[in-house]
């Protein structure tokens, strides 16, 4: 079986059509809360970036700073991954031939990669080296933002 064929039986199935034949409104609120899940994962990311890069909180404990935006991070990637497949699986077969929705799930898989491994570590060190830290920072803002942008330009290819 191809993934063209997956994509086709996961859009004509009896949940594909269901929501696919939603009220519009409806649909408009999974795309907010798909929104809402993006935000809360890139401002949790960017401040504990910030801090790593040396440019914000400088008050604030590198450790403390992570677990206080870490739950944002969890909520927000919770809102992605259910409002992401109520959008993708009405309309599964028209995101197979987009490039733009397969760099986003390389990117989204590098991020979390990154983000549950080095950013992570780094993080919670007491005392990050300080070149690794930047580093991991600009890494995770870069990945994190093509993310956004990729899914951002989904819609217009």
């Amino acid at each position: 079986m191809s993934t063209f064929e997956l994509f086709k039986i996961i859009q004509t199935s009896s949940m594909g059509r269901a929501i696919g034949g939603l009220d519009h409104l409806f649909c408009a609120a999974i795309e907010l809360a798909h929104i809402l899940g993006m935000l809360l994962v890139l401002s949790s990311v960017i401040l504990v970036s910030l801090r790593l890069l040396g440019l914000g909180l400088r008050n604030q404990s590198l450790n403390r700073l992570y677990c206080a935006t870490s739950g944002f991070i969890w909520t927000g990637l919770g809102l992605l991954v259910i409002s992401g497949l109520l959008i993708f699986i009405p309309a599964a077969t028209s995101y197979y031939p987009n490039e733009f929705f397969w760099i986003k799930f390389i990117l989204l898989g590098l991020a979390l990669l990154i983000h549950l491994t080095v950013f992570r570590n780094i993080s919670l060190a007491d005392m990050p080296n300080s070149i690794v830290s930047k580093l991991t920072a600009v890494l995770c803002l870069s990945l994190w933002f093509g993310v956004a942008f990729a899914g951002r330009f989904i819609g217009f290819f």
